[in-house]
């Protein structure tokens, strides 16, 4: 598999062509320590040929553009059905086979590099014909003095659109740590209105909340979902609204916070996706463990129908869609460092 290395006094990394996804990437605190926070899927090394072709190489982090994927109408609650279903899209959307791809076409295809140096990695891939978004650059690069990235997407349209989009850094959970997330600011949370996984996932779908600590449950009360991994196997997914650009996760075993920053007028929510041990079937086989923490101008992972739809989230004020304009790329820049907790 081709990917792009680099090391510098403070880390070492590589980026994939496939997927464009970061990985391997290991941090070099301030005294001395090295952690590496990102998470790798458990079937890698089997050599799988899977659908959707995104999972054959999930790590790391990657972009998303545009962000989700298609969730059937029957699937939801009964609040976001019109919009899942389409039945709400503005008149003349230019809706292409290639939005309905799991987290974009970027996410599966090869991605080639357009340059590199000791301390950065820029790569680019160029979108089918048929799709409104003509190009996505990306570029990785590090900090001479610190344990930081900081990264760039910039999105290039072929015609004027608006697609949800998100960065999508997942974080590996291992069941003997003790992993703390403090969001900052947000307006209102709101979970997957499919579960999402059905009859597995504890929190009920659909529902508003004000704390991630006060997450309702269908069995009555509430679950912290600040702390991970929890401690029962489920799928969770919920989606910090009206966020204020940065979120912090602490390992208190590793000793370690690592610290993700963004532009939240650009990507307004936080979607978090706590993967802990609740899919049974493949290639999951109810031993996957991630935390997904994903900035994102999106309705969940519903994808370019429901985001760009009148749906609860942007009746309430809060961004599910980007607009991208041919000959003014839009630009995303965001943060990722490891401090001594």
């Amino acid at each position: 598999m081709t990917k792009w290395e680099m090391q510098w006094d403070h880390g070492s990394l590589s980026v994939y062509a496939k997927g464009g996804m970061l990985g391997d990437l290991t941090f070099t605190m301030s005294n001395g320590d090295m952690v590496s926070p990102l998470y790798k899927a458990p079937w890698l090394d089997e050599g799988r040929k899977l659908d959707p072709a995104i999972l054959e190489n999930l790590r790391g982090e990657f972009p998303c553009v545009p962000f989700g994927g298609v969730y059937p109408a029957e699937a939801v609650s009964e609040d976001w059905r019109a919009s899942v279903s389409g039945a709400s899209v503005p008149e003349g959307a230019d809706v292409d086979s290639t939005d309905t791809l799991l987290h974009g076409y970027g996410s599966e295809a090869e991605w080639t590099l357009v340059n590199q140096t000791d301390h950065h990695i820029a790569i680019a891939v160029d979108y089918p014909e048929s799709s409104p978004i003509a190009r996505v650059e990306r570029e990785i690069v590090a900090d001479p003095i610190y344990a930081k990235l900081t990264f760039s997407l910039k999105i290039h349209a072929r015609r004027e659109c608006r697609r949800p989009l998100g960065i999508h850094p997942n974080f590996a959970l291992r069941s003997a740590e003790r992993m703390e997330l403090n969001v900052g600011r947000f307006n209102f949370g709101v979970v997957h209105p499919a579960g999402p996984e059905q009859g597995v996932s504890r929190a009920i779908a659909g529902s508003i909340f004000y704390s991630l600590r006060e997450i309702p449950t269908a069995k009555g009360g509430a679950a912290d979902f600040s702390r991970v991994p929890l401690p029962f196997d489920t799928e969770e997914i919920v989606q910090l609204c009206g966020v204020d650009g940065e979120v912090q996760l602490t390992d208190h075993d590793a000793g370690a916070t690592y610290r993700l920053t963004w532009d939240p007028s650009i990507l307004p929510s936080l979607l978090l996706w706590i993967s802990n041990r609740g899919r049974a079937y493949e290639p999951w086989n109810g031993r996957n463990l991630c935390l997904g923490v994903e900035p994102v101008a999106a309705a969940f992972d519903l994808g370019t129908v429901a985001s760009i739809s009148p749906n609860p989230i942007n009746a309430l004020g809060v961004s599910t869609a980007c607009t991208l304009m041919p000959g003014a790329p839009l630009t995303v820049r965001y943060t990722l460092e490891a401090l001594r907790a």
